[in-house]
């Protein structure tokens, strides 16, 4: 068998073995399926994004009112 013929021989071969394994990997998950839990994990990211920029603006705050009330206590001393 030359060279061209034995590197098909293993091309095909390992293209079986992926076959294989993208069923046994994907098997049970239609395409619906992973674009819903796509969806899903597009919106929860959407809701993270949303409270982490929540809780920034409100540390912020915070943070801003500590300077001011730190700050008068140290013009008044």
């Amino acid at each position: 068998m030359g060279q061209l013929e034995e590197a098909q021989e293993r091309l095909e071969t390992a293209l079986a073995r992926l076959e294989e394994a993208s069923q046994r990997v994907g098997g049970n998950s239609t395409a619906a399926q992973v674009e819903g839990e796509l969806t899903a994990l597009r919106q929860r990211c959407a809701t993270l994004e949303n409270s982490t920029g929540n809780v920034s603006a409100r540390l912020d705050s915070a943070i801003d009112k500590l300077r001011t009330i730190l700050g008068d206590e140290n013009g008044a001393g």
